[in-house]
């Protein structure tokens, strides 16, 4: 009989970059990611400055491991939401809204350091691309509720809906998220989606 096989755990490498992650995203909760230092990144990984390259090439290059971890992992779970059996939309609706805003409560530090001037330019092109796998999901929601005459045909477009609504959500979470509390930011969202996508004129 073979042996079991052991499953391995993280290696040191792994856990020293996550360790990197963390202390990146700590940090940029409190300032810019211009004035974070690499001996700073360093220290809070456990690690020498001299080591930070063997993980990432630039402070930049950090940012961007950032986005994409925040970015996949919202996306997957709001297209995961989406597909759900869909009985009572409302309750889906509500249900992505407060994966977007428990997001942005929880890694809205490294979100807005994307948007901030001395963000690298593919940290920009993450968020385009962020919006747009965003739009699409939505897109195919409301145009599958469409079809099912759950929700009203358009005019707009399913595709213009999905544009105003996504930009006008992460505008409103990425502006007020922390001033307003959460029940309110979610109830007053899902209220808009929903009436928006299932209300007749």
């Amino acid at each position: 009989m073979s042996a079991p096989v052991r499953r391995r755990g993280p290696s040191k490498g792994d856990l020293k970059q996550e360790a990197l992650l963390e202390t990146a995203e700590r940090l940029l909760a409190t300032r810019p990611l211009a004035e974070i230092g690499i001996e700073e990144l360093a220290r809070g990984a456990g690690i020498s400055r001299s080591s930070f390259y063997f993980y990432f090439e630039s402070r930049q290059a950090m940012l961007l491991a950032l986005l994409s971890r925040v970015s996949d992992e919202l996306v997957t779970q709001v297209v995961e939401c989406w597909l759900q059996p869909q009985a009572d939309m409302r309750h889906t609706v509500r249900q992505s809204i407060e994966l977007a805003v428990r997001m942005w409560d929880e890694h809205g530090a490294v979100l807005l350091a994307a948007q901030n001037p001395d963000a690298p330019a593919e940290a920009q092109e993450f968020m385009a691309d962020l919006n747009g796998r965003l739009v699409a999901a939505s897109e195919e929601m409301i145009e599958r509720n469409r079809a099912t005459g759950a929700a009203p045909a358009g005019p707009p477009s399913a595709h213009s809906m999905a544009t105003m609504l996504v930009g006008m959500t992460e505008h409103t979470i990425s502006h007020n998220v922390g001033a307003l509390g959460q029940a309110e930011l979610v109830d007053t969202l899902t209220a808009i989606w929903h009436r928006a996508i299932f209300a007749a004129d």
